[in-house]
């Protein structure tokens, strides 16, 4: 793909010949036709695109909440959606086939802001109570910096989070969970964005838990 800037016939857009001009986000570019392909994929080739549907399919739920994690990273030359996906991607585990996802890599957010710390995990049935040390530091975090919370069930692959976002001085949040999660395996993530939503923390994973 080459950027095309206004050559002897301005940009354009759509077919001419052997050529295609289109934009993305108002940058003009002209590539070739996609040719098809007659060559069998090789098994790298194969285990490159199984990681990247891996997680793909883990991410695409989640992109209202990178939106908001991420929303200082750069993505003047790729969608967030793609940087979430590149900064995930080493979060993929094993051998080709059988990949997993490592959630203890997973990365929700990026930032310099103070992420919550002191992090512990109650259960019971219907519920994930998860607290946090509410004490802040006027030069690192604020008592009224939002904490987002993210559970995952692996056995349904279903996400939770609280009703409502809660503020780093209440310490505490419940999510509620469906009747039928007893006995799955959830894995949990926080992390802090300040008032004026400037500033972000990294993320902060709180560990592999049992369900009631």
């Amino acid at each position: 793909m080459a950027k095309f800037i206004n050559g002897a016939i301005g940009t354009f857009s759509g077919k001419v010949g052997s050529i295609i001009g289109s934009s993305w986000r108002s940058i003009p570019y002209i590539r070739g036709l996609s040719k098809k392909r007659t060559k069998p994929f090789s098994e790298a080739q194969l285990a490159q695109q199984q990681r990247f549907a891996l997680m793909g399919r883990f991410l695409l739920p989640l992109k209202g909440l990178l939106e908001i994690g991420l929303a200082n990273v750069d993505a003047s030359r790729a969608t967030l959606f793609n940087r979430a996906m590149a900064r995930n991607f080493s979060a993929v585990t094993g051998e080709y086939p059988n990949f997993s996802i490592d959630y203890t890599r997973v990365q929700l957010s990026s930032g310099s802001l103070k992420p919550p710390r002191g992090i512990s995990v109650a259960l019971a049935t219907g519920q994930a109570s998860i607290s946090w040390n509410p004490v802040i530091s006027r030069f690192e975090g604020f008592a009224d910096d939002d904490i987002y919370v993210l559970l995952y069930d692996r056995e349904l692959d279903l996400f939770y989070t609280s009703d409502d976002i809660v503020q780093r001085s209440a310490g505490q949040v419940d999510i509620p969970l469906d009747a039928d999660t007893g006995g799955h395996t959830a894995d949990i993530w926080l992390f802090a964005v300040s008032r004026n939503g400037v500033r972000i923390s990294n993320t902060v994973y709180a560990g592999s838990h049992v369900l009631e």
